[in-house]
């Protein structure tokens, strides 16, 4: 019988009737509608790969290939003719071992043994098959596919020709014949074609280039709106098969959409809420320039009784054993709001909110502020009591005084460096006013590089070597010992240390036992002379005592707002003051330790 083969190398053309299944084949029983599917997909597109044999003292033993081999006994015994245009495949090319562990071997492991079908050849098999009609689950089966690997695969079937030899030639790649299909029309795609054949050209840029101004469906704008609000609306859009994506071509229909809907859900939350005003933001996120003339309302703290502290400890336990009830969890959620507090009537119905839509977290609220009070011209009496400039200037003071003592903590601000830059919290709301930023360590075409994913995700320039950065800069300065670094290091951080709206700052400066007159004194230039008249009467009230400074307290009512502030500083830094004040021990210790309530860390602020 070997006389009969026509040898090339190991692939030799062999009659259809010499062939039979061998009993290595892993697929000895098969449904009747695989083998129909498979022969009419030989019947259009013929033999695309070569079957695997095993020579024996007997003839070829198929171990590799059983479905085809089934298929095309069947297309034999019709008579090759189901089609007119059918050639019958007979001799059949077949891979032939003759060495058993080898045929073995490609009898499990058939799929990685044979050669890949090049993915245009791929593609026009299919079409072939579409062309005669095959619906697409028809063709998935007949080439063992997925339905969704052979709707793209037809995608690429309707490139134009010139574009699909460009693929079969190796001039593009795949993944630039699938930007190719996001191409308007046949015209646009070959311009584009003629631009990146044989260049190195990113298929990305290509996509860019095929759809400006479209908005993928990803997109938090997209997400929010809905892409069935958004076609109702008349506006168009191409599928991206290949990213599983759809692109939105009508941006400002888009935006208008996102715009009305936030504004609505803006007023549906104000209205839900009681808020005196709601404003719909657009952006990501509430810019600071948003806020910064605005009054920063804080939610005041819940407060539980013993008993209603020692029920909710109770239900969080039941709740940690899945054996909570609904009642139990309304409980639960009621006393677990209580103690978390919030905002009151008379907050909501002087203040607002402002609302926007975050691509993490989606519609989103940051809750509460209010407009400063407007002073009319002529009234001093009704202006506040520290000017927002003094307001400011006490909020850095306190900002200081959390960092003199940061300056003393290296392992705390370690730890915070690294949930600063590790942490995956959003840029605005890190502890430390530090902006990493990721090096460009990913190569233009990754084949073969893989790094390891925190090497990838994040790479913080070295600051520490100078303006110059040499080898011999580093090495001094790390000859100078870790005790050295750790003191730089804790003094820069500190120095970055910045105020959020989580109350870290706050719980910082407790565990801290930040005493802000440490760095700060009250003094007539600094802080005294800038508050009004009143606020100093009430001030010099709480800290003389009043049946000890009787005629203390007459005089000083007297005095001019400017005579007010020096008198207070004195009762602050003069000794003498004090003593002819007749002040006590503790009623020295109290004028000490004051600061106003602006320098303080209450608790739910900052």
């Amino acid at each position: 019988m070997a006389k009969d083969f026509i040898s090339r190398g190991d692939l030799r053309l062999i009659p259809l009737a010499e062939l039979r299944l061998s009993p290595l084949n892993s697929r000895q029983e098969i449904a009747a509608e695989e083998v129909e599917a498979m022969a009419e997909s030989l019947a259009v597109a013929g033999l695309l790969q070569n079957l695997i044999g095993h020579l024996t003292p007997t003839g070829v033993e198929i171990v590799g290939g059983g479905t085809r081999l089934r298929a095309l006994q069947r297309l034999a015994a019709e008579g090759w003719s189901r089609h007119e245009d059918l050639i019958p495949i007979d001799p059949v090319p077949v891979k032939v071992t003759a060495d058993l562990q080898e045929a073995v071997a490609w009898a499990g492991t058939e799929n990685s043994a044979r050669s890949a079908l090049h993915p245009a050849d791929e593609v026009r098999a299919y079409a072939a098959m579409r062309e005669r009609g095959a619906s697409l689950s028809r063709i998935a089966r007949s080439f063992a596919r997925s339905e969704a690997h052979v709707e793209r695969r037809l995608k690429l079937a309707d490139l134009p020709a010139e574009a699909l030899a460009a693929l079969r030639a190796n001039e593009i790649s795949l993944e630039m014949a699938k930007a190719l299909t996001l191409a308007p029309s046949g015209e646009r795609c070959l311009e584009v074609l003629g631009s990146v054949r044989g260049r190195d050209v990113r298929p990305e840029q290509v996509r860019r280039e095929l759809t400006p101004g479209t908005v993928p469906s990803t997109d938090r704008r997209a997400v929010f709106v809905g892409l069935e609000a958004y076609l109702a609306a008349g506006g168009t859009s191409q599928r991206d098969l290949f990213a599983d994506r759809t692109l939105l071509e009508d941006e400002a229909l888009l935006d208008r959409l996102f715009a009305e809907k936030g504004a609505a859900e803006a007023e549906r939350i104000r209205a839900e809420e009681g808020w005196e005003w709601a404003t719909w933001v657009p952006e990501e996120y509430v810019s600071w320039t948003v806020t910064q003339k605005l009054v920063r309302l804080y939610a005041r703290p819940g407060k539980l009784s013993d008993g209603e502290e020692a029920e909710l400890a109770a239900l969080e336990e039941r709740e940690a054993d899945d054996t909570l009830d609904e009642p139990g969890r309304a409980r639960l959620a009621e006393l677990e709001a209580r103690r978390e507090g919030g905002f009151t009537d008379a907050q909501r119905a002087s203040a607002g909110i402002f609302v926007y839509c975050s691509s993490r977290d989606g519609l989103s609220v940051e809750r509460a502020y209010q407009q400063p009070r407007a002073v009319p011209r002529g009234a001093a009496e009704l202006a506040p009591d520290l000017p927002q400039s003094l307001i400011e200037d006490l909020h850095r003071i306190r900002l200081g005084a959390l960092q003199a003592r940061l300056m003393d903590q290296s392992e705390l601000m370690l730890d915070l460096l690294a949930w600063s830059l590790g942490g995956g919290l959003r840029p605005w709301a890190r502890p430390l006013a530090i902006s990493p930023t990721d090096q460009p360590i990913v190569p233009e075409k990754g084949e073969g590089t893989s790094y390891p994913p925190r090497l990838a995700a994040r790479l913080e320039p070295n600051a520490s070597l100078g303006p110059d950065g040499t080898p011999a800069e580093f090495e001094a300065f790390r000859a100078q010992g870790k005790k050295h670094r750790n003191q730089i290091l804790t003094e820069a951080l500190a120095r970055t240390f910045c105020t959020g709206s989580s109350g870290l700052s706050a719980a910082l400066a407790r565990q801290l036992g930040v005493e802000v007159r440490r760095i700060w004194t009250p003094t007539a230039q600094g802080f005294l002379g800038r508050c009004s008249a009143g606020y100093l009467d009430r001030l010099w009230n709480e800290l003389v005592p009043a049946a000890e400074a009787e005629p203390a307290h007459q005089s000083f009512n007297k005095l001019k707002k400017g005579e007010k502030a020096k008198r207070l500083e004195a009762l602050f830094a003069d000794p003498d003051t004090r003593e002819a004040l007749g002040l006590s021990r503790e009623d020295c210790a109290k004028i000490d330790a004051w600061v106003p309530a602006e320098l303080g860390w209450p608790e739910g602020e900052e």
